[in-house]
């Protein structure tokens, strides 16, 4: 009877190697879930610049509307850092190089992580900064406008994450998505 009793004790617990799967288990596991954390969180990163790409398209819009052609804003970003891992409030009276932001009636909501800046233009006029965006296709005598929206999304000051928009269609390109 006492040999009976001691084999059921010993096959009450768990093997060392049960524990090994069961630890490798929530590893995987855990890894899934950081990793989903991460590109959810990138993802509301990303929805303010788009969510402010298209408010600009707007403003850019009504602006054409009552003066014919688009807002050039310059070649400077505003907020002018987006090298930092940090948000600014919006300022209307930043300065891009040519205009204020105040011209653009453009309304955000709290602070905002990217630096923008609008570039406009007229027949024959260049892209004044690398948006890395084929224009080949556009028709080159109409106005036209390029937004860019700009980050260190993933704080390294290197590899920065750039969404742009034109007025030559409504696409967003976005390039190094902070991944």
């Amino acid at each position: 009877m006492a040999r009976h009793s001691r084999r059921r004790n010993a096959n009450a617990g768990f093997t060392l190697v049960e524990l090994a799967i069961v630890v490798c288990i929530v590893g995987v596991l855990a890894v899934i879930a950081v990793v989903g954390y991460r590109k959810l969180v990138l993802s509301s990163k990303l929805s303010e610049a788009q969510q402010t790409i298209s408010a600009i398209r707007i403003a850019q819009e009504d602006y054409r509307a009552e003066r014919g052609t688009y807002a050039n804003l310059g070649v400077n970003f505003c907020p002018s850092d987006g090298s930092q891992q940090k948000k600014w409030a919006w300022d209307p009276n930043c300065n891009g190089g040519t205009n204020t932001w105040s011209v653009l009636p453009v309304h955000v909501d709290g602070p905002v992580q990217f630096g923008y800046r609008v570039a406009a233009g007229t027949r024959g006029v260049a892209d004044p900064f690398t948006t890395g965006v084929d224009f080949s296709g556009a028709d080159a005598t109409v106005p036209w406008y390029i937004i860019q929206a700009h980050a260190d999304l993933n704080n390294d000051h290197g590899l920065y994450t750039e969404l742009t928009g034109t007025s030559f269609g409504n696409q967003i390109f976005t390039r190094n998505d902070g991944e």
